[in-house]
C-alpha cells in the first residue's frame, strides 16, 4: 500500500480557490508570506478544539504521522485498525490515487464506520462541504476501506464563540450534522476538480491568473505578497 500523495485536503481546497496558488505551493513554496501571529493563534485554538472533540469519543488510537508530510506509516496503521474494527481512530489517514485525506475521528459501531470532521467555526461553510466531499471520496475508494461501509459523515462544529467553547464541556459545545448526502452528490465535481488540479501541478510554468477576489476568499492566500508584486518564478 503506497503512502505517497500529491494532494491533501488543504491543497485541494487551495486549488478550488486559485490554481495559481496551488502551482506556487507545489513548485515555489518558499515564496509564501510569513504566517501572521494571529493566524498561528487561530491554528493553535483549532487544535485545542480538536482535542476537546476527542473527549466525545474516548479511548482512540492516534494515527498522526511520526514526521510531518510522511503519512506512509499513518496510512498503514489506519488500514490495520480498520481491518480490526478498532472502535475509535484519531487522525485516520487514507490515500486514493495520490490524494490524501486525514479524518479527525473515525468511529466503528454496529458494523459500519462513521467519520467526524471537527471545525472551530459556528457554521458549516461551502468550503467545509468541499472538504468533507473530498474526504468521503478518498475514504470510500481507498484500499484501506475495501469491504467496509462508511455509514455517515458528520461535521462537528461549535455552538458558541470560540473563546467560550475552549472553557466549556465537550458534550455541551458541539453540534453534529450529517453531510453524507451532499458528499455523495458532489462526487462527480470532486473528481473533475482533482483532474484539473493534477493537470495544473504538471504544468511547466506558473498559470497566468490575474489577482482578484480569490486572493482573499474564502481565505487570504499565503502568496498574496508575491502575486501583488513583480518577481517572476519562471526562468
Amino acid at each position: 500500500m503506497s503512502g505517497r500523495h500529491v494532494l491533501s485536503k488543504s491543497s485541494y481546497i487551495r486549488s478550488l480557490q486559485c490554481l495559481k496558488s496551488l502551482y506556487l505551493y507545489k513548485h515555489h513554496y518558499k515564496l509564501r508570506d510569513p504566517v501572521p501571529p494571529a493566524l498561528l493563534r487561530r491554528f493553535n485554538q483549532g487544535h485545542d478544539i480538536g482535542a476537546l472533540a476527542r473527549h466525545l469519543f474516548p479511548g482512540g488510537v492516534d494515527c498522526k504521522p511520526p514526521r510531518p508530510w510522511d503519512y506512509r506509516k499513518s496510512i498503514a496503521r489506519t488500514a490495520k485498525l480498520v481491518s480490526e474494527a478498532y472502535p475509535v481512530i484519531y487522525e485516520a489517514s487514507f490515500v486514493y490515487k495520490g490524494v490524501l485525506a486525514v479524518t479527525d475521528i473515525l468511529v466503528h459501531r454496529a458494523g459500519s464506520w462513521y467519520a467526524y470532521e471537527v471545525k472551530s467555526s459556528r457554521k458549516i461553510s461551502s468550503t467545509y462541504l468541499e472538504d468533507a466531499a473530498l474526504q468521503h471520496l478518498v475514504i470510500t475508494r481507498s484500499e484501506s476501506m475495501a469491504g467496509q461501509t462508511l455509514g455517515d459523515f458528520f461535521i462537528l462544529h461549535l455552538n458558541r464563540p470560540l473563546e467560550q467553547a475552549l472553557s466549556g464541556r465537550p458534550a455541551e459545545i458541539f453540534e453534529e450534522h450529517s453531510v453524507i448526502r451532499s458528499c455523495r452528490e458532489m462526487e462527480d465535481s470532486v473528481m473533475k476538480n482533482l483532474t484539473v488540479a493534477f493537470e495544473t501541478i504538471n504544468e511547466t510554468k506558473t498559470p497566468d491568473i490575474a489577482t482578484g477576489p480569490q486572493c482573499e476568499t474564502p481565505y487570504r492566500c499565503d502568496f498574496h505578497g508575491y502575486c501583488h508584486g513583480s518577481t517572476s518564478t519562471d526562468s
